[in-house]
């Protein structure tokens, strides 16, 4: 006997294809991406929307690892559906060997899992992959076997396992360049920002190019007031023996709120983990910058007290520092410069008797520039935030060509905050001593660390040097770019405007990690400086090369911190007084006692004057935007009607009587 099958059952039938056909979709544009070679999985965590960033890959269903090595897993960047190992992906030699090598080696467990951290690179670091949002690319994650395989194909399907990837926009994906609308030269810890706002800005109907080059504070202000480049972001303002004569006149906008971190990659030696709770006094990052006695730092009595119960290894490694003129060491210097048991230790004077180098016996701090001040040839600065990251990532020493085992040396190294994350590289807890309140690098700390910032008269935002509140982080910095002193209507100055406008606004809505979003009061400074806002109340808003303006913003901030970094919610509150000054111009301080209420969504009460000037001038940006909002609110809205049918038809399907074959149950 057949049975008719009726409208609920087609319906039914339809409800679950279709929340098939969704659950497809969501593994293909969110979550984890899991790829299956038999009974083998692996995952990207993350693995889309990707930079140049660090992920983590983990597996599972692979054979052990043996004694001898075999059936270890390499993990190599692929392109997205690659034919051949030496043709379609990365061969070449992973870091320090080769500046663009970035495979990795790792062993299953006697359970068939295992991990290990990839340096996944974009177009812009690795050219011969191009991977970009228009080319994504993979990752081979494949067993080690006695017999190896033919390289110029792949290895056996067994054996191997593909991971899909897919990445944000970069500078591949724009056309190519015929001229730049304008030039910016940056701070190390703003290009980030800068890069993905350029390859947001590259496309449309108005589109135009940026020529953003990443160099530092001091050589960004050094060729905005000799007229080389149009905009200067900076950490710092200029000092008075920058300015001359023939100096711009100039303003002063927000573009970013991040910090300065001490990052670190040590090992415990007993349980071969990685340590992730380390607690940092001043006086003890001044120990590890006067590289006074570093194999023994781990045994400082200090760091023992602060970090009760830690396995260390044999000893640290000498630390990882940037070698150019920049801001970051001026803010580091000046907070240990400010601690009387860290310039105490800097003078001789240690209260646990340990004896500087030196020579670094009387340094002055603070100071733009960590000097190898002797010539033992294993303190060695490094050009640029990723030739320290590489390093601290890679377990080797700064002045060493090839890793070192990492139960034997633990890497420590100052970066700015969006590059340690990029890394995942642990980040120290800081406090001012044994006892003091321990405060870790977050947004909630850094948003606290910006409502004690002071302002200067030119409307520079910098951190005094000592902070007493319980949640401030003493490293926040906000990136500040130098400008033309008034824009005009020149082609140059509308795209400057419309990029101005773009980073204040909508481009804060979607930063990479390790940014806060601006708070109101630091996107308002933008956007009247655009003309999107009226002139506040105060004297003058622009600034001459030697006669700068007076004001401060407002006491009260609540930054606007987007979801998912760093679990984004809850209440950071900070009450003291900020004590000390910043050497430099004149500061005018905020007010003693702040409280900041960190929100969980990103909506930005400036929107409507950033959509005018857009359209004014000439760059409409706004149109894709508010198609791209309806958009959501339609299928959001088309979602809804989906649910509610199918309840409807799940609640007919329980009221038709079953056929006799179901023997009387209802309906399923």
């Amino acid at each position: 006997m057949t049975t008719r099958r009726g409208a609920p059952q087609r319906a039914l039938r339809r409800c679950f294809v279709l929340a098939v056909a969704l659950c497809a979709l969501y593994a293909t544009l969110g979550g984890p991406v899991s790829a299956a070679a038999q009974h083998m999985t692996a995952q990207a965590t993350p693995s889309t929307d990707l930079g140049d960033q660090v992920v983590s890959v983990t597996w599972q269903g692979f054979a052990p690892t043996q004694p001898d090595g075999t059936d270890g897993v390499v993990i190599m960047q692929c392109r997205a559906d690659p034919r051949s190992v030496l043709n379609d992906c990365n061969t070449a030699d992973t870091f320090p060997y080769s500046l663009t090598g970035n495979q990795q080696a790792g062993t299953t467990n006697a359970d068939g899992t295992g991990s290990v951290f990839i340096d996944i690179m974009t177009t812009a670091r690795l050219p011969s992959l191009a991977c970009s949002q228009s080319t994504p690319c993979s990752l081979l994650v494949y067993e080690t076997t006695a017999n190896g395989f033919n390289a110029n194909g792949l290895p056996p399907a067994k054996t191997r396992v593909i991971v899909p990837l897919s990445f944000a926009r970069n500078s591949a994906d724009c056309p190519p360049v015929q001229q730049y609308a304008f030039s910016v030269e940056s701070e190390a810890s703003a290009s980030y920002a800068l890069y993905q706002w350029a390859a947001a800005l590259c496309t449309g109907p108005h589109a135009f190019a940026m020529d953003v080059t990443n160099t530092s504070s001091n050589q960004a202000r050094a060729d905005f007031l000799s007229h080389l480049v149009d905009i200067g972001v900076t950490s710092l303002p200029p000092q008075p023996s920058e300015l001359t004569p023939t100096s711009p006149k100039f303003s002063v906008v927000p573009l970013d709120l991040t910090g300065i971190v001490v990052a670190y990659n040590i090992t415990d030696p007993v349980t071969h983990k990685q340590i992730t709770n380390l607690t940092l006094t001043p006086r003890l990052v001044a120990r590890l910058l006067s590289d006074s006695d570093i194999e023994s730092f781990f045994s400082d009595p200090e760091l023992q007290k602060l970090n009760p119960g830690v396995h260390w290894p044999i000893e640290a490694a000498d630390p990882g520092l940037r070698g150019e003129e920049n801001a970051d060491t001026w803010l580091v210097t000046n907070w240990v410069n400010s601690n009387p048991e860290a310039r105490a230790f800097l003078d001789g004077k240690d209260p646990y008797h340990i004896a500087v180098n030196p020579s670094w016996l009387d340094v002055p701090y603070p100071t733009d520039v960590f000097a190898a001040r002797n010539s033992n040839g294993v303190y060695f600065p490094r050009i640029g935030e990723e030739g320290v990251a590489d390093r601290l990532f890679s377990d080797t020493k700064p002045a060493d060509s090839v890793p070192t085992a990492t139960l034997d040396a633990g890497e420590i190294g100052i970066l700015d905050y969006p590059t340690a994350l990029r890394f995942k590289l642990p980040m120290a807890n800081l406090t001012n001593g044994v006892g003091q309140p321990i405060v870790p690098a977050n947004p909630f700390s850094i948003a606290a660390g910006y409502n004690a910032m002071q302002t200067t008269a030119a409307d520079f935002h910098v951190e005094p040097p000592v902070q007493t509140g319980a949640n401030v982080y003493p490293l926040a910095k906000v990136d500040q770019a130098m400008v033309p002193q008034k824009l005009t209507d020149s082609p140059k100055d509308l795209r400057i405007r419309a990029f101005l406008d773009y980073a204040a606004g909508p481009g804060q809505s979607n930063l990479p990690a390790g940014y806060v979003p601006l708070p109101n009061a630091l996107a308002l400074q933008t956007l009247r400086y655009t003309g999107d806002l009226p002139a506040p109340t105060s004297p003058t808003t622009t600034t001459t090369a030697g006669d700068t303006f007076a004001g401060s913003l407002d006491n009260n901030v609540a930054p606007l911190l987007a979801d998912g970094e760093d679990g984004a919610t809850g209440t950071a509150t900070s009450t003291g007084t900020a004590a000390g000054t910043a050497t430099g111009p004149t500061t005018t301080s905020r007010a003693k006692t702040t409280t900041t209420t960190v929100h969980t969504t990103n909506v930005r009460a400036n929107a409507r004057f950033v959509a005018l000037r857009l359209s004014d001038s000439g760059d409409h940006l706004v149109l894709p935007i508010v198609l791209g909002l309806g958009l959501l609110a339609m299928l959001a809205a088309g979602a809804d009607g989906v649910r509610r049918h199918g309840r409807r038809l799940w609640r007919r399907a329980r009221r038709h009587k079953p056929p006799p074959e179901l023997g009387g149950q209802a309906a399923r």
